[in-house]
């Protein structure tokens, strides 16, 4: 950006910026003939690299509110456009404004929230990836801002649900991730899943979401295994089982199981699995599922060395429980789904016992 534009900027008294900012966002958001004027607007990139400016230097919360707004509109417009705002700094802009806001009290929800929705648009839109954003979150301090702040809003809905899924990028990073779990994020999750699983599924399959990915890191799921979450995980997926008698809500099912399954990836989390009673709490609950039952046996009768063999050999877990066209009519709508799940519980039990031929007779109760 040129200097006399950042001056410009800068020198221009506060009131008429504010005053400046309100009328093009009314624009944004005036009638349709209006509109070519407002993307003529947009277009100029100097108009756009001014707003990321703007975003950094203010302090005023109105026009904080007003410039975030414009950028919103801006980045919903296209995806050229977003990229534009990316490769002009709008992400460590906003992440700078995050943790300015943070130092803030009482806390600006409104305003917590419109930057936690920009972010999250930049990173989806713009060419900047989970990764890279997560890396300057990392850089920008801003990891353990946006954690409290959900320790903070945990009671609030329309916070906690861009809160979790910024934070979910931020845990893409592995330092992220170890930095998050010690300060407490698995504790966090669990409380979303108590205080969210029967109120508002959205919360809680991002607090699903963010401890699954949380987990996949290998060092926090033995930390987390030996803290006695592999029983817990187990416990959640007994209730949304039982629950879950029109399988409405399968995909919710798997991201438990998808936890479970990086708990057992180390000997701590597979003993508590079998100490737990888990192996003959995922074939009880699989049998529940006429389907489920018979892919769990299928999977699940022959070595570890042959279902390895299976699973590589195979395309994906449509092509492992492969049916003929008469049981693809009769089968259920959400015949995929259920083949993915018997596959992520046929995956545990062969993780945790690999030198048994499953299932137990025992286990046929």
């Amino acid at each position: 950006m040129s200097r006399g534009l950042h001056s410009t900027v800068l020198c221009t008294p506060l009131s008429y910026v504010c005053t400046l900012s309100s009328c093009f966002l009314n624009l944004c958001h005036s009638p349709f003939s209006e509109k070519t004027l407002s993307e003529s607007i947009v277009r100029k990139s100097k108009v756009s690299q001014a707003l990321v400016t703007l975003l950094m230097t203010t302090q005023d919360v109105s026009l904080h509110l007003n410039t975030i707004h414009i950028l919103e509109h801006i980045a919903s417009s296209s995806n050229s456009k977003c990229t534009r705002l990316v490769r002009q700094g709008a992400p460590h802009a906003l992440l700078r404004s995050i943790a300015a806001t943070s130092r803030v009290r009482p806390l600006l929800e409104e305003l917590c929230i419109r930057q936690h929705l920009l972010l999250l648009k930049l990173a989806v839109k713009g060419t900047t990836g989970e990764k890279k954003l997560a890396l300057k979150a990392r850089l920008c301090g801003v990891v353990t801002v946006t954690l409290d702040l959900a320790k903070q809003c945990i009671n609030n809905i329309d916070l906690s649900t861009p809160l979790l899924q910024v934070l979910k990028i931020y845990a893409s990073n592995s330092s992220n991730s170890v930095s998050l779990v010690k300060n407490g994020v698995l504790n966090l999750m669990e409380r979303y899943f108590s205080l969210y699983g029967k109120q508002n599924i959205a919360v809680f399959r991002h607090a699903l979401d963010l401890y699954t990915q949380v987990l996949s890191f290998r060092s926090n799921a033995s930390k987390a295994a030996s803290s006695g979450a592999t029983r817990k995980m187990l416990d959640l997926y007994v209730y949304w089982t039982d629950m879950d008698k029109l399988q409405k809500f399968i995909q919710v099912r798997k991201s438990i199981l998808n936890s479970v399954k990086h708990l057992v990836g180390n000997e701590s989390g597979r003993k508590a699995l079998i100490k737990s009673d888990g192996i003959a709490i995922l074939y009880a609950t699989a049998k529940q599922s006429d389907e489920m039952k018979q892919e769990i046996q299928r999977n699940c009768t022959s070595n570890q060395m042959d279902f390895k063999v299976r699973c590589t050999n195979s395309t994906g877990p449509q092509e492992l429980f492969k049916k003929t066209g008469s049981e693809q009519q009769a089968a259920n709508p959400n015949g995929k789904a259920i083949d993915n799940l018997a596959l992520t519980c046929s995956q545990i039990i062969r993780k945790s016992m690999p030198k048994l031929c499953l299932p137990i007779p025992s286990l046929h109760g």
